[in-house]
């Protein structure tokens, strides 16, 4: 077992080193049963599930994700679920998985959500989305969610951070129990009619960025490090994990291949 969050009272344990992060697999539910995640000895190699991004309201929105060589543009679209649909319908079905599930959570409403979603059944922790900012704007975000919650709280990096090593220590003195890098990079691909989405690249062409980052941010802080950027074969995991890191996050792998996780770990 891993242990992300050593310092809370409130364990995060995972079984395996895999994590599937933010949105990669929706709202969880609509995959659970071909994972198995209510089942104790289903083989999907997954040692914890993050959800897509919560808002108070929720909002509508419309996602795209655009193929680019050797990786993935993906634009949220504005789209997030909302606390009462996580409330009433979500979490309730999360709390029978035998996988921890974490809630996503960014922007100026973070705090609020944690507030309204800690006591909250079948919620084991919050990863908290940060845009490139100071150390100190940093610290900023991160204590307010950590005077909301009590929950283990990881902190997820984009790669264009100027000094990811200085917002991985305010994050963490300001009560992170784990950092998460890199979130993507900034990107933009044309469509057919010649106009540019704008987006987070994703994918194998990001790795050997991410790893310099996370072996970097590890070298740097005590806390768990959760590597990811580009992870899509057990050789990119265990790169990874001998940067420093304790575990590592996919994203467009699972979206491309569900049993991506399971060949990982299994890899490992």
């Amino acid at each position: 077992m891993i242990d992300l969050a050593p310092h809370n009272p409130h364990p995060l344990t995972i079984a395996t080193p895999v994590i599937a992060a933010a949105g990669s697999l929706g709202d969880v539910v609509s995959v659970a049963r071909w994972l198995g995640l209510a089942q104790p000895e289903a083989d999907h190699g997954l040692g914890a599930i993050i959800c897509p991004t919560v808002t108070v309201a929720g909002r509508r929105g419309q996602p795209q994700v655009v193929a680019t060589p050797a990786g993935v543009l993906y634009h949220h679209g504005g789209a997030s679920l909302g606390v009462k649909q996580v409330r009433e319908r979500l979490a309730p079905r999360w709390l029978s998985y035998h996988v921890p599930v974490l809630v996503s959570i960014a922007g100026a409403d973070a705090a609020a959500v944690a507030v309204e979603l800690t006591d909250v059944p079948g919620i084991a922790g919050f990863e908290l989305a940060l845009p490139a900012l100071t150390a100190s704007e940093a610290a900023q975000r991160v204590t307010a969610v950590r005077r909301a919650t009590l929950l283990p709280l990881l902190v997820r990096l984009p790669g264009e951070l100027p000094d990811p090593v200085a917002v991985a220590q305010a994050s963490i003195a300001a009560g992170a129990d784990a950092i998460a890098l890199i979130g993507g990079l900034p990107a933009c691909m044309p469509h057919a009619d010649g106009s540019l989405v704008y987006g987070r690249l994703g994918g194998p062409a990001i790795f050997p960025i991410a790893l310099r980052l996370v072996a970097a941010v590890a070298a740097a802080v005590a806390a768990p490090v959760i590597g990811m950027g580009g992870v899509a074969t057990p050789e990119h995991a265990r790169a990874l994990l001998n940067a420093g890191a304790r575990a590592v996050a996919l994203a467009s792998a699972l979206m491309a291949d569900l049993r991506r996780a399971k060949t990982i770990a299994a890899g490992l």
